[in-house]
């Protein structure tokens, strides 16, 4: 997806909120965000994606803040809010696809620019998709169980809370086929590294986790490993949550097809999808070719 003109001011409060965490010198955080703007108003085009353009411009902030991890405290307190709030609320669900796909999708309301003293609230209230794809994913994965060969499902995670949302729906998925569970390699806004998911205390109960090898919202193939593109092109599935990869995976064209997991939470991707802002999306793109 390509940036639409008021995706500016959204990167523009981006840059000023990742500058306000990775200082505490008043002089540094003000060089910092200097930069990031600088980047920004040099680079921001309708013809660029979103998560490249904020990719970059952290990147510059990180940099200018001698700082790697600007977002480590906010993840921090996301995680732990989201380990008990996932517990609250995973009783009483049912072990079916889409019960645990629901409760997924519950986790990507837990984002840095909501206030996490509202997040209670919003994990309660049930889940609607305004777009519901999620007979065809069964469908697919039935497919995928009923074939002579192990196929293979790639799990993009999103945010650094989410972790405890996936993993029911991760293991379900393994009944189908061999799920790997991917984290980015380094920090990134408040997205799930493999330091973060380390500490988390569950990554022994993915059956297999392995990083982008990059540091940028989203997917960038420029900057990911070999041995994530070598999966990325072998998958026979492309599970994603949340916006970042719903702007880049499209535009990357892959043979795989993609489930799309996520909230809704800005107008552009809302217009996009055609449904409700703060609505919840389980799309499947059957081909992105």
């Amino acid at each position: 997806m390509r940036a639409q003109k008021e995706c500016f001011a959204c990167l523009e409060g981006l840059a000023k909120r990742t500058a306000e965490l990775a200082a505490a010198d008043q002089i540094q955080k003000e060089d910092a965000l200097r930069r990031g703007l600088a980047y920004l108003q040099e680079n921001f085009s309708t013809r660029q994606i979103p998560t490249r353009i904020a990719g970059e411009m952290q990147r510059a902030i990180r940099v200018a803040a001698q700082n790697a991890d600007p977002f480590a405290a906010v993840k921090e307190k996301e995680m732990k809010a989201a380990r008990e709030l996932a517990r609250a609320v995973r009783a009483a669900l049912g072990n079916d696809l889409p019960s645990l796909v629901a409760f997924a999708a519950k986790g990507n309301s837990i984002d840095f620019f909501l206030d996490l003293d509202r997040l209670q609230k919003e994990i309660q209230k049930p889940v609607t998709f305004a777009r519901n794809n999620i007979d065809d994913l069964y469908a697919l994965l039935e497919g995928f169980k009923n074939s002579r060969e192990r196929k293979t499902i790639l799990y993009l995670a999103d945010n650094a809370g989410e972790c405890y949302f996936d993993l029911p729906l991760v293991r379900k998925l393994e009944d189908f086929a061999g799920v790997t569970y991917v984290v980015k390699e380094n920090p990134v806004q408040n997205d799930l590294t493999l330091q973060d998911l380390e500490r988390s205390g569950i990554r022994a109960q993915f059956p297999r986790v392995m990083t982008t090898g990059s540091d940028t919202p989203g997917l960038d193939l420029s900057l990911v490993s070999k041995e994530f593109l070598e999966a990325l092109r072998s998958a026979d599935l492309l599970f994603a949550k949340g916006m970042g990869y719903y702007e880049t995976l499209p535009e990357l064209r892959l043979p795989a097809p993609v489930f799309f997991l996520l909230k809704a939470k800005c107008p552009p991707i809302a217009r996009s999808l055609n449904v409700p802002l703060n609505s919840y999306v389980a799309y499947l793109l059957k081909s992105v070719v």
